[in-house]
């Protein structure tokens, strides 16, 4: 309660009266709470995202420097270490985008996405993190269809899912994982809210825990809202399930009852299988062998820079280097009609990547540009569109590298696939 009084007097100035008002601030407390913490998540945020593009340009010179390697490895026991450094960098580099997704909203570009390979990681994080009271079981149909989607964005919704079904179990109990194809008729999809018809990929997550409350059950979807103690939940676990599951056009159903558990049913869009005799064998373009066209890499990041060099002087195109975007005008200035392409980094000291794409392209309207950044969406950069440019976003592995350079320098050569 917030108490406010006011004095009334007489004409003689004594007190007449005194009206006291209470109002029940409670609700605005909580606002003020949600807002502070919101802040505290924006800072967060800015701050994952810094530490994000930093640990890219640390996992990028391992991504690309791996292949080098096992082309000059001969010896088994090698290869072998050669392996688990480059499966480690990948997993960092995933990690890496998880915090990127979460800092940057729940967009991103949609792939074709194998769900087994991700319910078989959760489930081994599961094994790994949850307490040993817990019984996992998986189920997952053994013809799963495929879905167009964001991968760590899914597996964000499954491990944000469990982890609830893991607090719902305190004293232990059994979490299932289930996978299955879903054809939804009209009739069939009016029985579930928010549903359509069309062909779906379920996702089951059940567990015999406490049950939702009844009177929590319409407001689980709010942000900040949750039913766990104090410093055990943010209230935004299920916020962003919904928010990514809606982002690939799906739909969530849920099932409760207290004392006898949850489930979850998340329904994502199936992709389109085409017949057996329609399918078709991909058309990659061939790896880019250059024919001694002169590259200028421009970044600050010395090991990227050295390494993307390599890689491409290796492949047969000549190469000049510069460690920022003054140093990259001034050797461009020296040699504009040679160079045939520009590969910069897009965050840069004293001059940026888009400034630079604008100064290059002033001198030369024909040279290419493909900029690189550790912190532009996998979709491209918006930038980038400007000076019509390729887009990588680091870290890259050596075939994303020399496909882009082929692109751009032999347009010709790439075979489009319908």
């Amino acid at each position: 309660m917030e108490m406010s009084a006011t004095l009334i007097c007489n004409d003689s100035d004594r007190t007449k009266a005194r009206p006291d008002a209470g109002p029940e601030v409670a609700a605005k407390r909580r606002l003020d709470e949600q807002f502070l913490r919101a802040q505290r998540l924006e800072s967060i945020g800015m701050l994952a995202s810094g530490i994000a593009h930093d640990l890219n340009n640390v996992l990028a010179p391992i991504i690309l420097a791996a292949p080098v390697l096992r082309e000059h490895a001969t010896n088994p026991d090698d290869l072998r270490i050669i392996s688990s450094l480059e499966k480690s960098a990948e997993r960092g580099v995933e990690l890496v985008r998880q915090i990127l997704s979460f800092t940057q909203g729940v967009g991103g570009g949609h792939q074709l996405v194998e769900v087994k390979p991700l319910l078989k990681e959760t489930t081994g994080v599961i094994g790994e993190t949850f307490p040993k009271n817990i019984r996992l079981e998986c189920d997952v149909a053994a013809d799963l269809w495929s879905v167009m989607g964001n991968p760590t964005q899914i597996h964000q919704v499954l491990l944000n899912l469990c982890v609830n079904a893991r607090d719902a179990m305190p004293s232990g109990g059994v979490l299932s994982l289930r996978a299955e194809n879903c054809l939804l008729d009209e009739r069939a999809a009016k029985k579930i809210d928010g549903a359509m018809a069309g062909a779906w990929v379920v996702l089951h997550v059940e567990d015999t825990g406490m049950g939702i409350p009844p009177e929590a059950l319409a407001h689980i979807w709010e942000p900040f809202f949750t039913t766990k103690d104090p410093n055990k939940g943010t209230g935004l676990g299920l916020s962003t399930v919904r928010a990514i599951v809606e982002h690939h056009r799906g739909f969530i159903s849920l099932k409760t009852q207290p004392g006898r558990g949850t489930t979850f049913r998340v329904y994502l869009p199936a992709a389109e299988i085409p017949a057996k005799g329609d399918q078709l064998d991909p058309v990659r373009p061939s790896a880019a062998r250059g024919n001694g066209e002169l590259i200028l890499i421009v970044d600050d990041e010395a090991q990227i820079r050295d390494i993307t060099g390599a890689i491409l002087s290796r492949h047969g195109f000549r190469v000049l280097m510069a460690g920022d975007g003054s140093e990259a005008v001034a050797l461009f200035a020296a040699r504009s009609s040679e160079i045939s392409l520009v590969v910069t980094d897009m965050s840069m000291p004293n001059l940026d990547g888009s400034v630079l794409a604008n100064i290059v392209q002033h001198l030369n309207p024909t040279v290419k540009i493909l900029a690189m950044s550790g912190l532009s969406s996998g979709g491209g950069d918006s930038k980038t569109h400007r000076f019509n440019g390729a887009f990588l976003f680091k870290p890259f592995k050596v075939e994303a590298l020399l496909e882009a350079v082929n692109k751009l320098l032999h347009p010709e050569l790439v075979t489009e696939v319908a």
